[in-house]
């Protein structure tokens, strides 16, 4: 093998152990992965082990199904110490003048934290709101939310926590005359657009 092929299979082996973390950090088996991206499971078992080289298309619609951006496939995840400071937050605007900023610095692996400030009366989700099926826990950093869970409603104030899945129907309002805050926790992270400009949460 010359120096060009092993450095050609050096970087694939680098590819698919990147794409397998990134799998797994978001608890996808192969089969979901590979539907997700419209491929055979076999295709994405031999990206991940090295053995199948990947055409543009292909690594386009990995990073899309992984909710990453196309140049995280080739950059190593830092593994602690990344620094995301307060102004640079990537930040989204809902309806109702409701901001969501992010805290986790991409790519995310294992876990996502956000932060979303609502005005007065802001209102995020509804009786039918959704989002995938990940473990959330939303922080009440100041203020006070009317949060409803499936059947449930519950009033939640500073300090206060909910644990749920994002699979029940949810709505998050705030009933105070301030501007309230909360802190979401989502593990692994919520499926989202690789191409917002921040995050999509609740």
């Amino acid at each position: 093998m010359s120096k060009g092929e092993e450095r050609t299979a050096t970087e694939r082996e680098n590819l698919g152990r990147r794409v397998r973390t990134f799998r797994k950090s978001r608890g996808m088996s192969i089969r979901d992965l590979a539907a997700a991206t419209g491929r055979s499971s076999s295709y994405i078992h031999q990206i991940e082990s090295g053995t199948a080289n990947a055409a543009f298309a292909v690594l386009r619609s990995l990073a899309d199904a992984l909710s990453i951006k196309l140049i995280d496939l080739f950059e190593e995840p830092a593994a602690s110490g990344k620094v995301l400071r307060r102004r640079e937050r990537p930040s989204i605007l809902h309806g109702d003048g409701v901001r969501t900023f992010a805290i986790t610095p991409p790519p995310l692996l294992d876990v996502e934290v956000t932060s979303t400030e609502y005005p007065p009366g802001g209102t995020v989700g509804g009786p039918d709101y959704t989002h995938g099926d990940v473990r959330e826990i939303f922080i009440v950093i100041r203020g006070t939310f009317l949060f409803t869970l499936g059947e449930s409603t519950f009033e939640l104030a500073e300090g206060d926590s909910l644990d749920f899945r994002s699979s029940i129907p949810h709505q998050i309002t705030n009933v105070g005359n301030e501007v309230a805050e909360a802190i979401w926790v989502s593990s692994p992270p919520a499926s989202l657009p690789a191409a917002a400009n921040g995050v999509d949460h609740s």
